[in-house]
């Protein structure tokens, strides 16, 4: 063989290497991409962020709970309007990635967060999804850039999931927010 042969074989090796996914990014989820009020579909799921909040304190009384969430940090509030596409399906453990830090929702406060139920075909539920958020990421330049990932089932492998993004770094922390229970509506 002649070097150019060799070059060229080794310069295709690189370039088809670094394609490839590795890691991780072998079973990664598709993401489907918008912005707040954005309908997004993907494989499994369809639906919207509605609005993002912040809040030093969470009040349930209003979804039946004597629940009242106290953090060290800052909750993120995200209200979304969510359907399944084909087939029941819940919510797992929908995200909040922030820079290189990745929070899950929280499960402090079961039964009355969005993500604590399943959606139906056809039946749109619209709730909250709660976030405890460490005060100095709000105030990083990442936070401008944040990523609310919410996907069907814990099977996310090689699945949609519909990604968000947001700017937390423009809004102002609320002292007590009132959050209830998913409402369910015909589509």
């Amino acid at each position: 063989m002649s070097a150019l042969t060799v070059v060229a074989a080794l310069v295709a090796t690189v370039v088809v290497y670094g394609i490839t996914p590795h890691g991780d990014d072998i079973n990664a989820p598709f993401n489907v991409r918008g912005n707040i009020g954005d309908v997004l579909t993907g494989r499994t799921l369809t639906g919207s962020v509605t609005s993002v909040r912040l809040a030093s304190s969470i009040d349930a009384t209003a979804a039946d709970s004597d629940w009242t969430g106290e953090t060290t940090g800052t909750w993120v509030v995200v209200e979304a309007d969510i359907a399944a596409r084909f087939e029941p399906s819940s919510l797992y453990r929908p995200t909040l990635t922030i820079g290189d830090t990745t929070y899950y929702a929280t499960e402090r406060l079961s039964l009355v967060t969005l993500d604590d139920g399943s959606v139906r075909p056809g039946i749109s539920s619209a709730g909250v999804i709660l976030f405890e958020v460490a005060n100095d990421q709000l105030q990083s330049a990442d936070a401008a850039k944040a990523e609310i990932g919410i996907n069907s089932s814990f099977q996310s492998i090689l699945d949609s999931r519909l990604v968000t993004e947001v700017d937390l770094t423009s809004l102002r922390v609320e002292a007590n927010l009132a959050v209830s229970r998913p409402e369910e509506r015909v589509l």
